[in-house]
C-alpha cells in the first residue's frame, strides 16, 4: 500500500477484506516517514509535510480501525505502534515529524485505556535512533542499536506495565470515565429526541 496517498480508500477496503475473518492477534504499526534532511518548518516542502502526516498518522489510524474491532470481539490482541523520541521531546528542524510522533503518543495512551476492558493491549514503542535507512546511521554504538537488539528489547517490555505513551494511569482513567459519562448522556438525549420525532 502507498500510505502517502490520500486517495487510497480502495487500498484500505482491500485490506479490510483481506483481514475479515482472520484471527489477527498482533498489529505492528511501523509505517513511518521523517524529513529527508533537518529543515525549518517554514521551509518544509509541502509534499514532504503531507506525506509525513498521511503516513505516520492517517495510515496508522486507518489500519488500526480495520484491525482493532476483531481484536475487541475476540477479547484479545496486541497493538504496537512505533513512536519516537522526536515525539517525546520536541525536535526543532523536524517539526512535522516530531508533531506526528507526539500525536501517536497521545493517541496510543487514549486507545490503550479504551481497549483495556476488551483485553486488547496497546503499547507505544519509544525509540531513539536505530541503524536503519530512515535514520541514516550506519554503525551501531552504545546509544544507537542495530535493529535485532532493539526489537528484542522492545518485545521484552510487552506486558511489563501500563506505560504506553504519556499521562498517568490515574488521570487517563479519570478522563476515560468522564467521557464515557458524557457519551452515555448524549446518546440518551439523542434517543429521547428520536422518540419525539
Amino acid at each position: 500500500m502507498d500510505f502517502a496517498s490520500v486517495d487510497n480508500d480502495a487500498d484500505y477496503a482491500r485490506l479490510a477484506k483481506r483481514v475479515d475473518g482472520l484471527d489477527v492477534g498482533i498489529l505492528i504499526n511501523n509505517v513511518g516517514q521523517s524529513h529527508s534532511i533537518p529543515v525549518p518548518f517554514t521551509l518544509t516542502d509541502e509534499s514532504e509535510m503531507e506525506n509525513i502526516i498521511n503516513i505516520n498518522c492517517r495510515g496508522t489510524l486507518k489500519v488500526t480501525r480495520i484491525v482493532a474491532p476483531g481484536m475487541q470481539s475476540r477479547r484479545r490482541g496486541l497493538i504496537l505502534t512505533m513512536g519516537s523520541f522526536g515525539g517525546w521531546m520536541p525536535t526543532p528542524l523536524l517539526a512535522t515529524y516530531s508533531g506526528s510522533k507526539a500525536f501517536l503518543q497521545f493517541w496510543s495512551t487514549a486507545l490503550a485505556a479504551e481497549l483495556k476492558p476488551d483485553n486488547v493491549d496497546v503499547q507505544l514503542v519509544l525509540s531513539y535512533l536505530v541503524t536503519t535507512a530512515m535514520s541514516k546511521v550506519r554503525r551501531p554504538s552504545l546509544l544507537i542499536p542495530s535493529p535485532k537488539p532493539f526489537v528484542r528489547a522492545a518485545l521484552g517490555k510487552i506486558g511489563a506495565g501500563e506505560h504506553s505513551g504519556v499521562g498517568s494511569h490515574i488521570s487517563v482513567n479519570v478522563n476515560r470515565s468522564m467521557h464515557i459519562d458524557i457519551r452515555n448522556r448524549a446518546l440518551r438525549k439523542a434517543a429521547r429526541e428520536a422518540k419525539k420525532n
